[in-house]
């Protein structure tokens, strides 16, 4: 990790291939009043770059692996099947762009005791926390981006940076609720403490979820994002392109046409009326949520291609990332892995009542006897029960489309979908840590864990 990246993370926005500029312009344009204008450009840097964090090149590549697209083209076809290097990974816009910003944020909302501030920005870094330490597995986190005290920063373990990342959820919540502090910057919820509590139990309930905790993970959800309007999502309403633009959109259009496409992936032909594998039925229509995905049908039923026009992925679409579908799919989870049967159900109809009234068409509710033998669900030689959470696990897989967790799911479950590899017996278990990395700390993890190694979570 080089010193020069701390003096350079206020300037990653303007340097960046895909950024949302637009969030950050003016951030310095009062570089006299240091409790005011700073503060504001430091929050709106670090929420404007973990959009990219959170919505780029790992999740992509990490969307592919699940197989709900596909590297088509160029060195794409070679991540397609797993032909990818340390040179291949960047984590610019996590730690320096994301992290170190929203640190010093926090420096400055300390000055003046703001502690609404504190506590967004502190969720902030969790979220990003989590995606490093769920993806890469052991990272710098007690002391990461301490250059001038730790310029080669050891790796924590990662399940200490789970339990950090937990800590520091809950320090942020404590400050979100003492009702200290104003607006600064927050171009999400413009303030709302209310917003970014439901956001930081959601994220714990994903992180406990993760973790085995089923009981905590339910008692995170029950105070998380409870209404759609609620979620957090990125926001492209200008879709310009180096500004606010959709990241997917950017990468299919204007970055890398063709590189990725859905041909043959997985994710398609579950929802293509046609495939054998439709997951519809009596009671699930998915035409409409394939057209969101999408697009129109195409003649060739295994050359799917990314709705670019009218759908998930134009270039004023919103990104999901953290959201009430996802609050209502880890209860219905958790409550079933703690023998909550009933009230898994009574979640996963209450997310299908809402798919029917989001896409306008037919999601009724499933009944226990759906999941039973003979059932419209029910899983040739499983349980009721089994048949149930495998319905659950693969409506993540089509809900969080796009989204890192289904790469997460794909290792959590040990592949419950029964998906095959692209290329040889089994799919990747982790990112590799960046080439940049390596060559910079002499911490870095020696021997290097290479990409079919599992981490200590996700055994």
């Amino acid at each position: 990790m080089r010193k020069l990246k701390y003096i350079l993370s206020i300037l990653l926005v303007a340097t960046m291939g895909t950024s949302c500029s637009n969030y950050v312009d003016g951030l310095l344009d009062d570089p006299n009043n240091a409790s005011d204008g700073p503060l504001n450009g430091f929050v709106r840097t670090a929420l404007s770059v973990s959009i990219i964090a959170h919505e780029g090149e790992d999740t992509r590549l990490g969307c592919i692996w699940a197989q709900q697209f596909t590297g088509s083209a160029l060195q794409y076809s070679g991540y397609n099947i797993y032909n990818i290097t340390a040179q291949d990974f960047d984590w610019d816009n996590k730690y320096y762009g994301t992290i170190q910003n929203a640190e010093l944020a926090i420096e400055k909302a300390t000055e003046v005791d703001n502690r609404l501030v504190i506590g967004i920005m502190q969720v902030v870094k969790a979220h990003t926390f989590a995606l490093l330490a769920a993806g890469y597995g052991d990272i710098p986190f007690t002391e990461a981006n301490q250059f001038a005290d730790f310029p080669d920063p050891l790796y924590d373990d990662q399940m200490s940076v789970y339990s950090g990342v937990l800590s520091l959820i809950d320090e942020a919540i404590v400050n979100l609720e003492s009702g200290i502090g104003t607006t600064a910057g927050d171009f999400v919820y413009d303030g709302k403490a209310d917003k970014w509590v439901q956001v930081a139990n959601t994220l714990k309930a994903r992180l406990y979820l993760h973790t085995g905790d089923y009981t905590s993970a339910i008692t995170a959800a029950e105070s998380g994002i409870l209404d759609p309007a609620d979620s957090y999502n990125a926001l492209h309403v200008g879709g310009s392109y180096n500004g606010d633009i959709n990241v997917w959109y950017s990468f299919q259009v204007l970055d890398r046409p063709g590189d990725m496409t859905a041909n043959n992936a997985y994710l398609p032909q579950l929802l293509d009326t046609r495939n054998d594998i439709y997951r519809g039925n009596d009671k699930t229509d998915e035409s409409a949520r394939f057209q969101y995905m999408f697009g129109d049908l195409p003649d060739d039923e295994s050359s799917y291609d990314l709705n670019i026009d009218d759908g998930m992925f134009t270039s004023t679409s919103s990104y999901p990332l953290i959201t009430y579908e996802e609050n209502l799919l880890i209860l219905a989870e958790a409550k079933l892995r703690n023998a909550d049967t009933d009230g898994a159900l009574e979640e996963l109809n209450t997310l299908r009542s809402y798919l029917a009234t989001k896409f306008a068409t037919t999601y009724d509710d499933y009944v226990l006897a759906d999941f039973e033998t003979g059932g419209i669900e029910h899983v040739d030689g499983s349980t009721t029960e089994n048949s149930l959470l495998m319905e659950i696990i693969e409506e993540r897989y089509v809900t969080l489309a796009a989204q890192m967790e289904v790469f997460n799911d794909l290792r959590r479950t040990d592949n419950m979908l029964g998906l095959s590899p692209t290329s040889g017996s089994q799919f990747p278990k982790r990112f590799l840590y960046p080439q940049d990395e390596l060559n910079t700390n002499d911490n870095a993890p020696d021997p290097i864990p290479g990409l079919f190694e599992t981490t200590d979570l996700f055994q």
